[in-house]
């Protein structure tokens, strides 16, 4: 898959002509996440209490059919699929993210695949792939132009392609894979390190069971059913909301982040030349005892002052405002900051903050024994 050169299209299009597209407007989308979680919590469901479930794999079922959904309007069907097909985009994804970081290691595999392990079968994950990619782009053509008020993702880099004649076609593409590469791995993994946390850490799960009784969405046996989540559930779920936060904070999903320097800089006592990779350690920002009063420990009270939408966070700075960011000393950035930010948070929050208020106002969660606890996980 060609990848775009210096800033990505889709960057660029969320902070300057087109910021509904990719700022969406989610409260639009909201019943189309809610309906595919509610599917997942159905099936979950029917496997009694005492099965034990995957949930990073229950994410990320979850995650793919949103991404094609909100961002494509194409259903993956992945949350009705007890096991999807060898050439299924849940089960491609993984084997491309394997095939990049063993790339990362040894640039020669892409050039002779053959020759190393499993490398054949990366390269296969590829074409299957940029296969995918390209018949989302001809579905999305085969439309025609898309309604004024259609801000999904597809419909916009049409808009863009015929606005734009002179942006090749790869590099459309190219901005089609960046959206599943960079949002379903993510997302799926957010959702499920936090239940983890929740079963295993003394009093939380009954904290978020608390907070979601008194808003009148825990199922509780012998009751009537509870409400319906809505969207304004979303902004007055404080607690459950920091355990996400704080989830987040100790297991960054995206542990470094990494920028080309677009001029000559001076860092410190360093200078550092204009093209050079520079790396941002999201997992040690995050986890220092220098930002954090015990950063080792889970603990979701550290967020219940800061307000629920606030994600960019100064724990320490001196200048830190009343929303909690400072530019003078950041140490909290799951989705980074500035113009290079993760172009899909508003969807992520509103699909990791919805299935976790499923799966803990229905299920009671508790580690598996196979998993070791908590000390089992973390060794």
């Amino acid at each position: 898959m060609p990848v775009a050169r210096g800033r990505h299209l889709l960057q660029s299009l969320a902070h300057t002509s087109l910021p509904s597209a990719f700022h969406w407007p989610c409260r639009k989308k909201f019943p189309l996440v809610l309906g595919r979680i509610n599917q997942l919590i159905d099936r979950l469901a029917a496997q009694g209490p005492e099965a034990a479930v995957d949930v990073d794999q229950a994410a990320l079922r979850v995650t793919l059919d949103i991404i094609g959904l909100a961002g494509f309007g194409h259903d993956y069907n992945s949350v009705s699929q007890d096991v999807p097909a060898y050439d299924h985009l849940l089960r491609v994804l993984p084997r491309c993210f394997t095939e990049v970081m063993m790339r990362i290691v040894n640039p020669f595999r892409e050039c002779w695949p053959s020759a190393f392990e499993y490398g054949t079968k990366g390269s296969a994950a590829f074409k299957m792939f940029q296969a995918e990619m390209h018949q989302l782009l001809k579905n999305l053509e085969a439309k025609g132009a898309p309604a004024d008020d259609d801000t999904d993702i597809g419909s916009q880099l049409l808009r863009v392609m015929a606005a734009n004649p002179n942006i090749s076609r790869d590099r459309i593409l190219s901005e089609i894979g960046i959206l599943f590469v960079e949002g379903f791995e993510t997302t799926g993994h957010t959702t499920s390190w936090t239940p983890f946390n929740i079963a295993s850490m003394p009093g939380v799960q009954e904290a978020v069971a608390a907070e979601l009784d008194r808003a009148g969405l825990l199922v509780k046996p012998g009751c009537p059913p509870p409400r319906e989540l809505t969207w304004e559930d979303l902004k007055s779920l404080p607690y459950l909301t920091a355990c996400a936060k704080e989830a987040m904070r100790m297991l960054p999903v995206v542990s470094l982040m990494a920028r080309v320097t677009g001029r000559d800089m001076q860092v410190g006592q360093y200078k550092v030349p204009e093209g050079t990779l520079v790396a941002t350690p999201l997992f040690a920002v995050h986890n220092t005892v220098h930002n954090w009063e015990q950063p080792e420990r889970f603990k979701p009270e550290r967020w219940l002052d800061v307000p629920t939408e606030t994600y960019v966070f100064g724990s320490t700075a001196p200048a830190a405002t009343a929303s909690g960011s400072s530019k003078r000393g950041i140490t909290y950035m799951p989705f980074s900051e500035g113009p290079r930010n993760c172009v899909g948070q508003s969807l992520a929050k509103m699909e990791v903050l919805s299935l976790l208020a499923k799966l803990c106002a229905t299920f009671r969660l508790e580690l598996a024994p196979e998993m070791g606890g908590r000390e089992g996980v973390q060794s």
